[in-house]
């Protein structure tokens, strides 16, 4: 093989000589573009991390600290204590403490056991408002003005309820209590009865000093501050020495509503403050933390070394590239071949050969491909011809122009349409064709005929019978025939009416032959049926007459030539009947969660009164069944009861109020009329409803949803809800959204 000359080294030395300053200019002004871009990527990192860090421990401090506390004054003290001793708390609740020692005494010993089982709990109190006294977890005092918490209490009134507040104790008889700091969480009583007179109030105290010291673990540097204040501006929580004007410093950041500030302190160095603004907190805190930025700046300074070492050796890679670029340039006829060899890889006897056979050879393969390709094309272009994706074509290729057209729908129930399409054309047929592949179960075949031809589509149906026989063994298809059309323009609304036709395959099946000059004759009034004697079998649980109404229906829209959209619309008042029944009689435990008439409309007119006899028959089983029972009437009046009370406490005595019966016997009516028990038709009834308010209401919080449906415990709910949908209701609520997203 000849090899071509050389070129000069002083081009060679040039070439390289310019790849490589414009490596250097490019890699330059890249490297100084990050180099500057460093010390904001510390301040925007700074930002990002401290506003993560403050949302932490805004969720650690209310979410975590002080929610046990809430918890377990809602859900443990008012829920396990006073349920246990209910008759103590309500008796006392609308009673003096005069003659009721013994139940004061036990009460107290509660609220200490209470007390004791918490951490940091410094003192459970209640004031019983009627009788004008107070029992807290270590004494009881006849008066309230006895009470180390007399002015606290005389302000109960006018006191935020269920939220944290910050308040100093006074007591001058004692100085270990006089002047100490606790947070106080307060609820009324009876607690969570709305509309219902106000009997007393329960606080909680707990010890700001072990709230500081817990907040004051998650600090991770001895540098870091951490310090919350109150919806007034007062600091309740530091989480180091305080310093007043650091303190007074914060303070102006938040007022000025700067979330990031960079600061010079002259003992620290730089630093940087952020705050968490209180309308992100439920209790109306606000959360601002000081860090120095000496961590940040070691950051800095490694990543701008990095940068430094990565361009010199990106500088030194460049050069190497400009080497072997320059290099190759010596040679281009062999860059020619190594770049026809990327396309096409040469037989062993092909690489004996010389560049210029190589090249031939390549641009024959080449030739071939454009064949192929052209091949396709033309398939593509007829199927964009039917589907209307290629309309005004002056000519196509294998479809005269001078013709009329037909153009037949082919739905392949088993089998492929290659395969049909194989098979279809080593059959003789009395007509013209061109068939095309849509896709893997869909072909169209375009039939044309001359202009002076009369053309009947009986003929075309008779020969795709006679095609469905050959291929039944291996192939099985249905068919719709469209209408003639006078140019190559108009074949797309042939296909369109072939798609219509085969539409009534839910008349004939699957595999019919439609043709659409007959469906197009039919009639498309409805037929007046008349619906309220099957309404008025359903409810008198009248099987038989159900059956022979379902009978007379199915047998109407089988014989007359009906319209389709005349039968979708008899099926539609059918179901309409059946979801009126079921809504009548309460009886929705028969009704799938989704559309009825998607879950009840099948493939074929025959399986779907099937579907709808079948539910036919459950309703009136059950209209049977529950006739029978005396009190059915009560049950369903406790379910509507149970259902508009889902919030509150609900038992079998309180149902026993509301219906004057045992609770004993409605537990036994209750199972008999709903087929489930009391305890898990309440479980499913709330969860249902949570479920529905975690999909359609998202201003709510999962808790407050678990309250609106009865669970006191966020947890219990938690685990319930899992336990029914299989995922947890965050889960379920993304879920929802996401479909909503995508639809």
């Amino acid at each position: 093989m000849r090899v071509l000359p050389k070129y000069k080294h002083s081009f060679f030395t040039r070439l390289i000589l310019s790849y490589t300053i414009l490596a250097v200019v490019l890699i330059g002004l890249a490297g100084g573009y990050l180099y500057t871009q460093a010390n904001r990527m510390m301040v925007d990192e700074i930002a990002r991390d401290s506003q993560n860090r403050l949302s932490t421990v805004k969720n650690y401090v209310e979410q975590t600290l002080l929610k046990k506390y809430e918890d377990n004054l809602q859900n443990k003290a008012l829920s396990t204590i006073f349920i246990q001793n209910s008759s103590y708390m309500n008796y006392l609740l609308d009673n003096g403490w005069e003659g009721n020692l013994s139940r004061i005494a036990a009460f107290r010993q509660d609220l200490d056991m209470f007390k004791q089982a918490i951490d940091g709990a410094y003192k459970l109190t209640v004031y019983f408002q009627t009788g004008n006294y107070v029992i807290d977890s270590d004494a009881f005092y006849t008066m309230p003005e006895n009470s180390t918490d007399a002015a606290f209490i005389g302000q109960l009134n006018q006191t935020v309820l269920n939220r944290w507040i910050t308040r100093t104790l006074s007591d001058p008889n004692n100085s270990i209590i006089d002047g100490k700091q606790v947070m106080t969480y307060v609820v009324q009583l009876p607690y969570g009865s709305s509309g219902v007179l106000t009997k007393g109030y329960l606080f909680v105290d707990v010890d700001l000093d072990y709230v500081k010291q817990a907040a004051a673990k998650i600090v991770s540097s001895p540098n870091e501050r951490l310090y919350i204040f109150d919806k007034n501006g007062e600091l309740i929580i530091q989480s180091a020495d305080t310093n007043p004007d650091e303190i007074l410093l914060v303070q102006k950041a938040i007022g000025a509503g700067e979330t990031l500030r960079e600061i010079a302190d002259s003992k620290n160095g730089a630093i940087v403050l952020s705050h968490l603004e209180g309308s992100k907190s439920a209790n109306g805190f606000t959360y601002a933390m000081i860090r120095p930025m000496n961590s940040f700046v070691l950051a800095s300074n490694q990543f701008k070394t990095k940068i430094f070492v990565g361009c010199s050796l990106v500088l030194l890679i460049g050069f190497v590239i400009s080497y072997m670029i320059s290099k190759r340039f010596y040679i281009p006829m062999k860059r020619l071949v190594q770049h026809i060899r990327s396309f096409h890889q040469p037989t062993p006897a092909q690489t004996r050969m010389n560049e210029y056979a190589i090249i031939d050879n390549a641009l024959n393969m080449m030739g071939q491909k454009i064949v192929t390709l052209e091949s396709l094309a033309k398939t593509n272009e007829m199927k964009n011809l039917v589907l209307g994706a290629s309309l005004g074509l002056e000519q196509i290729d294998g479809l005269p122009q001078d013709c009329r057209f037909l153009v037949v729908y082919i739905s392949l129930v088993q089998g492929q349409s290659k395969e049909f399409k194989l098979r279809y054309e080593q059959i003789d047929h009395p007509i013209s064709y061109e068939i095309v592949c849509l896709n893997a179960k869909e072909a169209a075949i375009i039939c044309f005929f001359d202009p002076y031809v009369e053309v009947d589509d009986e003929a075309i149906a008779e020969d795709l019978i006679r095609v469905k026989e050959v291929i039944y063994e291996d192939i099985r298809i249905g068919a719709a025939i469209g209408t003639l059309v006078q140019s190559l323009e108009e074949i797309p609304i042939s296909y369109q009416l072939a798609q219509q036709a085969y539409r009534y395959r839910f008349l004939y099946g699957q595999e019919a032959i439609v043709q659409h000059s007959k469906i197009s004759s039919f009639d498309s009034t409805p037929y007046l049926f008349s619906f309220d004697l099957y309404k008025n079998a359903l409810k008198a649980g009248d099987v038989n007459g159900a059956n022979q109404f379902i009978d007379d229906f199915a047998h109407i829209l089988a014989e007359r030539n009906m319209q389709l959209e005349a039968v979708e619309l008899a099926l539609l008042q059918v179901v309409s009947t059946l979801y009126q029944v079921v809504i009548e009689l309460d009886l929705q435990q028969f009704v799938p969660p989704s559309n009825l008439m998607d879950e009840l409309k099948k493939d074929t007119l025959s399986a779907t009164m099937d579907s709808i006899r079948s539910l036919s028959g459950q309703i009136v089983f059950h209209v049977r069944e529950s006739g029978n029972h005396a009190h059915a009437e009560v049950i369903l009046k406790l379910k509507t009861y149970i259902d508009e009370h889902l919030d509150e406490d609900l038992s079998l005595n309180i149902l026993s109020e509301v219906a004057s019966l045992a609770p004993a016997y409605i537990s036994t009516l209750f199972g008999e009329v709903m087929r489930e028990s009391f305890t898990e038709y309440v479980t499913r009834a709330r969860l249902d409803k949570a479920a529905n308010l975690l999909r359609e209401d998202t201003s709510l919080s999962v808790a407050e949803i678990a309250t609106l449906v009865g669970y006191r415990n966020p947890q219990y709910f938690h685990n319930k809800f899992k336990a029914r949908f299989g995922i947890t209701p965050v889960q379920y609520r993304q879920s929802k959204k996401t479909n909503a997203n995508a639809i």
